[in-house]
């Protein structure tokens, strides 16, 4: 693969991780853009999520109105009584199934070491599922900053970053999450996220897995 056929991939993964992550925001009009892009960007790799982007797009274009969509994502995500598809790691990683716990505190040392502060207007938990989903974002970003910097050091540096974090964090929970909506959605809108989310991840940790080998040999 060039140079050029390696940065279009890469970056491709990079704005498929963004616009992942706005899919677990509260839907509005602007999702169409989004959806969009990323049925391109798994289409430039191949993703077997791909079909699973293309429902949802074609669902969103045709909904009347969004609140359906709303009530599902409240039911989901946001409560008010009870959360059916909680979007926070530690509820998945934790014994007692609580927010904010050790494994919160162990990410917050991951953002930290990576030189990510969480912005003043998230006013969610670190381990939320958009929260994750925009750090791998952050260091694919930084890859290719560093590949386009012919920095091969750091880029195979940040690789790695990547592929810890899906296997010790995002990996380790995200799959019973989506799972979880897959069971609870009353919509096929989240019912397709939550493939696409199963989709794109097994793919992103089987690819960064083989790299990983590559490297070692």
């Amino acid at each position: 693969m060039n140079i050029d056929d390696l940065l279009m991939r890469e970056k491709a993964r990079r704005d498929a991780y963004k616009n992942l992550a706005v899919c677990y925001h509260l839907p509005n009009g602007e999702l169409t853009t989004m959806l969009k892009g990323l049925e391109r960007q798994l289409g430039v790799l191949a993703s077997g999520a791909l079909s699973y982007a293309a429902l949802m797009r074609k669902e969103f274009e045709s909904l009347k109105d969004l609140e359906e969509l709303k009530i599902d994502f409240a039911r989901l995500f946001v409560g008010p009584y009870s959360l059916l598809a909680p979007p926070y790691g530690s509820i998945y990683l934790e014994r007692e199934r609580k927010i904010m716990g050790d494994s919160t505190l162990y990410l917050l040392e991951i953002y930290r070491h990576a030189g990510v502060d969480l912005s003043d207007n998230f006013r969610d938990a670190p381990d939320h599922v958009t929260a994750e989903l925009e750090f791998m974002y952050f260091l694919v970003f930084k890859e290719i900053e560093a590949l386009e910097n012919s920095d091969i050091e750091t880029t195979l540096g940040f690789l790695e970053k990547q592929r810890a974090f899906l296997r010790k964090h995002l990996g380790a929970w995200v799959f019973e999450f989506a799972d979880t909506i897959e069971e609870k959605a009353e919509t096929d809108f989240y019912k397709n996220l939550a493939r696409a989310t199963n989709a794109f991840l097994k793919q992103e940790l089987d690819h960064l897995e083989e790299f990983h080998l590559a490297q070692a040999s």
